[in-house]
């Protein structure tokens, strides 16, 4: 739930029984981890090799993140490096800080599902990896990528394929069915197959007092504040004098299917709407789907894919 583990011993058996139907290999197995003990920062430390930086990382970064470092897991990705007006030579990192508690229950999982772990990523990089630095690109465009998901929307901006701003919003699918189980006060069923047929309102609200305006207003009060929220995370990218234009919004996620909100979200941000298509770049091996239905999987399948591709340097 919100992207955490409550119940180890039902995920660790969802997860062996998964393996087992698709035959899957068990080595070298990547787990993806989003969720609000995740802090992403981005950080200017005196440039250093690349051990000094393991060793010197939870000093350097420590000011900066709202957690104890001796609570956290913490890694990093370099940026650029720079020299200051004073001539002493700098770089900026993105440091990401996970709860020690949550890398833990993720490895207790692992273990109890049976399968042998080569890295716990941030899904974020996922979702860079696997629609922007999988997709051919002329000079460093920088693209925000959205994912909506079920109680958790992902917010990545990447310059040149490489993460430069993460932000992990507690709002997704579920915040819409909610509000039809609120408004016209059905069950959560009935909402859930209402929302994927009526959608947020593609211009201005609505006029009308029946029940499909009704729902559709409710729908499209839950997409505007998500719309705001990720207008925020923007202007919050740019305040930390990011001097780049966001070229396009990439919409992945099941709830990115909603009908309407990826249109929607684009006009208001003022920004070009892609769809993520990472089929167009990555060869699929033998899988249990067709071809339809594997098209269909696309908003699903980034943050997977992207996980998959890691450590082929992307």
């Amino acid at each position: 739930q919100a992207g955490e583990i409550f119940d180890e011993d039902a995920v660790a058996e969802a997860v062996s029984a998964l393996f087992k139907r698709f035959k899957l290999p068990k080595k070298r197995v990547v787990i993806g981890t989003a969720n609000q003990r995740v802090v992403v920062r981005q950080v200017d430390v005196p440039q250093m090799d690349e051990s000094e930086m393991k060793e010197a990382l939870p000093f350097q970064v420590q000011d900066s993140l709202p957690i104890a470092v001796e609570e956290a897991v913490l890694d990093y990705v370099p940026l650029e490096e720079f020299v200051t007006p004073e001539g002493e030579p700098m770089q900026s990192i993105l440091v990401v800080a996970i709860g020690r508690e949550v890398v833990d229950s993720l490895v207790r999982v692992a273990e109890a599902a049976g399968v042998s772990l080569a890295a716990v990523d941030l899904q974020p990089f996922g979702l860079v990896r696997a629609v922007v630095s999988v997709a051919p690109m002329v000079g460093s465009p920088t693209n925000a990528v959205v994912d909506i998901g079920q109680s958790m929307t992902q917010v990545v901006i990447a310059q040149g394929g490489v993460a430069r701003f993460v932000r992990l919003l507690p709002r997704g699918g579920d915040d819409f069915t909610q509000a039809l189980v609120e408004t016209l006060e059905v069950d959560e069923e009935t909402a859930e197959e209402m929302k994927k047929t009526i959608g947020v309102a593609p211009a201005e609200l609505p006029d009308g007092i029946d029940d499909t305006s009704a729902a559709q207003r409710a729908l499209t009060r839950v997409a505007d504040a998500l719309i705001e929220e990720l207008r925020g995370s923007m202007s919050f990218f740019r305040s930390q004098g990011e001097d780049v234009e966001i070229e396009k919004l990439i919409v992945a996620g099941n709830a990115a299917r909603l009908p309407h909100l990826a249109n929607r979200m684009g006009r208001v941000l003022g920004l070009p709407i892609a769809p993520a298509k990472i089929l167009d770049y990555v060869e699929t091996g033998r899988v249990q789907l067709s071809e339809e239905e594997l098209q269909a999987a696309q908003p699903i399948l980034p943050a997977a894919v992207g996980l998959g591709l890691w450590g082929v340097g992307l």
